[in-house]
């Protein structure tokens, strides 16, 4: 359990052309992620993006979307209306996203982000899986 998961960089084509196009399940969810991604943008807020869980594996029908969002430093969901405010309420986004957001803002630290992408790194059987982050 000490080899260390893989994490790449990848253009949000380049996301689509390994993991979101082979089945309709996968295709499906890159449509989700392209709406979440365009509401994240337009918050003016986002920093970082990194998907992860089963969508970054071989698996061809991954049962969601599991993402850690990095916002700015200040950001708050405090003015955020719909629909943007529900990419930042878990259950909201699960249901109409089918996406497990996980958010931080910058102000935690990079430290931090690294130890989070570190449990997330892994499947529940401790199993290395990639980390993906989007370059946006």
């Amino acid at each position: 359990m000490n080899e260390r998961p893989l994490r790449t960089t990848l253009s949000l084509e380049e996301v689509r052309q390994r993991y979101g196009s082979a089945t309709p399940r996968r295709q499906f969810l890159f449509a989700r992620l392209q709406i979440i991604i365009q509401l994240l943008i337009e918050t003016g807020q986002l920093g970082r993006l990194y998907l992860l869980g089963s969508f970054t594996t071989a698996k061809l029908t991954p049962n969601d979307l599991d993402c850690l969002v990095v916002m700015a430093a200040g950001f708050t969901t405090e003015l955020l209306a719909l629909p943007h405010l529900n990419v930042f309420q878990h259950d909201a986004c699960r249901l109409t996203y089918h996406t497990d957001v996980f958010w931080v803002t910058e102000a935690i630290g990079q430290d931090v982000i690294d130890a989070m992408l570190d449990v997330f790194s892994r499947d529940r059987e401790g199993a290395p899986q990639p980390i993906i982050e989007v370059s946006l």
